[in-house]
């Protein structure tokens, strides 16, 4: 059985845990679809002390000779599924900067063109690259 001064500490961690985490979404630091997996992590902590006894019977019931091990099993799988949702997340924002990055490309082309059209119609010489542009300025 755990020792009560050490089932406060985790009683006042998991507050905690949860305190930040509701202040960084407040103050809008951090989106709600992130926090979502740190909150369930903090009613953990904030529970897993409370309800030790019932904790403790249920990993027996699950096969596990030493029930801390579920606790830290899931803590694992808890962590595991933050980085898969980072990864996700990571995944789409690459995709999603590649499509501006050529979309930027175009647009630059796009403006290079019209300039030499508009300068063209000035009768002013037209750069062949941008380096002659800058040294044209320069």
């Amino acid at each position: 059985m755990i020792d009560p001064r050490t089932r406060v500490y985790m009683f006042v961690l998991g507050l905690a845990v949860l305190a930040f985490v509701l202040n960084l979404v407040r103050t809008r630091r951090l989106q709600e679809r992130y926090a979502l997996l740190w909150l369930l992590a903090g009613v953990g902590l904030t529970l897993a002390p409370v309800f030790i006894g019932q904790i403790d019977r249920f990993a027996y019931m699950l096969g596990f000779a030493y029930p801390p091990a579920l606790l830290l099993m899931l803590a694992v799988v808890g962590l595991l599924l933050i980085i898969f949702q980072l990864s996700l997340t990571i995944s789409h924002n690459s995709d999603h900067l590649k499509v501006l990055t050529q979309e930027l490309g175009l647009l630059r082309h796009e403006v290079e063109r019209l300039a030499a059209d508009v300068d063209a119609l000035r009768g002013e010489p037209v750069p062949q690259n941008p380096q002659q542009e800058e040294q044209a300025r320069g």
